[in-house]
């Protein structure tokens, strides 16, 4: 069964080093030595520079002239809009893109064709903000393909060896899982910190996280903290990203802030706060967040959604609500609680096993996806890179995907202009930021793949919509637009469900919020009742008093 990745093997038996301690600094060089390693050792202590890095998409400038430098024993964290060019910059540290102009260096050798095997070879690796796991194969095969151990044969593997390190790697990052069991079947936060253990045993010393606290909860977020901790105590070069300013904050040692694809500040850590990195991403200061709209009274209104003892095991057991028209109903709990899973399964993409769901008074039987969607509900799914959008396809057809069944047409052919008419409308709406509708999706920032997948759904003049986590991944100034937007949706008339993990966003958007843990309803609060006070107690199983 694993002899199809043989062929990766490296030339030694001992490739990767069971623990941090097998490798030790060379005297006098900064390079790594030890049992680990394929080619030239990565370097420990030295500073990775960026000059002048500019890079285009489809004729739109999404880097320019930009200098940065990320030193050993630093967190280096880059903050910024959707749009601003974070990814873009540290995909190009990365060897992910190759940049128009500007140039590489580490330490005082020039990086030129980076790509991201020599990258690798280099020592230098991105956690990317989506998990980029081989579903199909173990959590070890993830861990070391490129680099997989011989057996006592020149063709076997050692696999009990590779399983063995594996697990200590996992109890690094803080993941208590079996390194035999598949990628498919961990949640996006497990998937996310398998990432991680993946650029320690590769033996990476330049690490860049790209938005890796985004589907994490607080104590699996803190966890991976006091791993960079570590690394950044024994030199290791880090490079993060976040749109959550308080963790930038609170383990930064340096930021830099880019705006419209330039570098617009620099500073230590000690040198600013929360209010001065707003001001310099958005270039306006922001007032402080209150409730998007006045709690709402759904009383007398048309009940639009009901689930009664709907059960998914083992996932979920007798989840009973309803939501009204016009109605913003949450559902808050830890990641594993159910929360996604509830969705799903009224979504018809996980199989029910009793209960019933409702809309408008009719139930939904034999659901799928596209009978829910014909029948007025919409689900924004949490993870948008499996679940969301066609990476390699062009914005327009992503946003209108939902909807090829009742485009215009001239006989069976779909009407171009028609079809280019309601994506450029829908775009407009949710103020997607792209050079033009052609743009492949995947070329966009994730929150502004996140308004794309907005603008999918308002086609489809839903009557009820899910938000499972619409502004993971997303800047602090169009956090703001999308609580705005679901909240005219409403006004409107539609009756939305929204799943979030942090506090603040169901304080300031729900008029109703149910609360999960370990797959059940324990908890409900209504109107002023919600607070982040009477919330934090029920997500970790408390009873609310």
């Amino acid at each position: 069964m694993h002899l199809s990745l043989a062929g990766h093997m490296g030339p030694s038996a001992e490739q990767v080093p069971a623990e941090r301690g097998l490798l030790s600094r060379e005297p006098g060089t900064g390079r790594l030595s030890g049992e680990a390693g394929r080619g030239p050792a990565p370097l420990v202590g030295m500073r990775y520079q960026g000059r002048s890095l500019t890079k285009s998409f489809d004729g739109a400038t999404v880097l320019s002239q930009v200098d940065i430098a990320f030193e050993p024993g630093e967190i280096h964290s880059v903050v910024g809009e959707n749009g601003a060019g974070k990814s873009t910059l540290v995909k190009i540290m990365a060897g992910i893109y190759q940049p128009d102009s500007g140039e590489l260096t580490l330490g005082e050798e020039r990086l030129g064709g980076l790509s991201p095997r020599s990258a690798q070879h280099r020592g230098i690796y991105l956690v990317p903000q989506e998990p980029a796991l081989m579903q199909s194969l173990s959590i070890t095969e993830n861990l070391f393909v490129g680099i997989l151990r011989r057996g006592r044969l020149r063709f076997n593997v050692d696999w009990r060896s590779m399983r063995r390190e594996a697990s200590a790697y996992l109890a690094r990052v803080g993941l208590d899982v079996s390194p035999e069991q598949k990628a498919e079947e961990l949640s996006i936060a497990q998937q996310q910190l398998v990432e991680c253990a993946r650029a320690l045993v590769h033996r990476c010393v330049v690490i860049f996280f790209d938005e890796p606290t985004s589907p994490l909860t607080a104590k699996e977020a803190g966890t991976l903290f006091e791993v960079m901790g570590s690394l950044r105590a024994d030199g290791y070069t880090l490079g993060f990203i976040s749109h959550r300013l308080d963790e930038v904050l609170a383990i930064s040692d340096r930021v830099t802030v880019l705006r419209d694809g330039g570098k617009v500040m620099a500073a230590l850590r000690s040198e600013v706060d929360k209010a001065v990195l707003v001001k310099g991403m958005v270039g306006r200061e922001l007032t402080t967040q209150e409730r998007v709209r006045p709690h709402f009274d759904a009383t007398g209104r048309q009940e639009m959604l009901a689930v009664e003892d709907l059960t998914s095991q083992p996932a979920f057991e007798g989840v009973t609500f309803s939501v009204r028209e016009g109605e913003i109903v949450g559902l808050a709990g830890l990641v594993g609680s159910g929360r996604t899973e509830v969705a799903e399964t009224i979504f018809g993409i996980r199989s029910t096993d009793r209960g019933t769901v409702r809309l408008a008074g009719k139930p939904l039987q034999h659901r799928t996806p596209r009978t829910c969607i014909d029948a007025g509900l919409v689900y924004l799914p949490e993870d948008r890179g499996r679940h969301g959008i066609f990476a390699e396809v062009e914005v327009e057809r992503n946003v209108t995907a939902g909807v090829i069944p009742h485009l215009d047409r001239a006989g069976p052919l779909i009407k171009p202009a028609a079809e280019r008419l309601m994506a450029k409308q829908a775009t407009d709406r949710t103020a997607v930021r792209m050079a033009s509708l052609d743009t492949l999706i995947k070329a966009l920032s994730g929150g502004n793949q996140q308004r794309a997948m907005l603008s999918r759904w308002l086609l489809a003049n839903p009557r009820v919509a899910i938000f499972d986590e619409p502004t993971r991944g997303v800047d602090v100034g169009a956090k703001d637009d999308i609580y705005q937007l679901v909240a005219q949706l409403a006004e409107e008339g539609l009756a939305c469900v929204f799943i979030s993990s942090e506090l603040s966003e169901l304080t300031i958007t729900c008029d109703r919020v149910l609360v999960m843990y370990e797959g059940r309803v324990v908890g409900e609060l209504s109107g002023t009742e919600i607070t982040d006070a009477n919330l934090g107690p029920l997500i970790v199983g408390a009873q609310h008093k």
